[in-house]
């Protein structure tokens, strides 16, 4: 078998950079989508109350029966 040459190996590295460049900004898009996505459920949450008075009624609880 004979070795392979330098430039086949430079052509080789330069594609799989390319290909892992293009998955890797997929990859980013997708997890920016779902961030975006969880941001915005916890404004939601946080906006109509369930959140927050959740948050209230644990802090009045824990005050109240000393559970902390």
């Amino acid at each position: 078998m004979i070795p392979p040459d330098i430039h086949d190996i430079d052509k080789r590295l330069s594609s799989h950079e390319a290909v892992c460049a293009e998955r890797y900004g997929a990859i980013r898009e997708r997890v920016g989508r779902i961030e975006a996505l969880g941001w915005s459920t916890l404004a939601a949450m946080l906006t109509t109350g369930i959140g927050g008075l959740s948050c209230v009624a644990w802090f009045f609880f824990t005050k109240t029966f000393q559970l902390s």
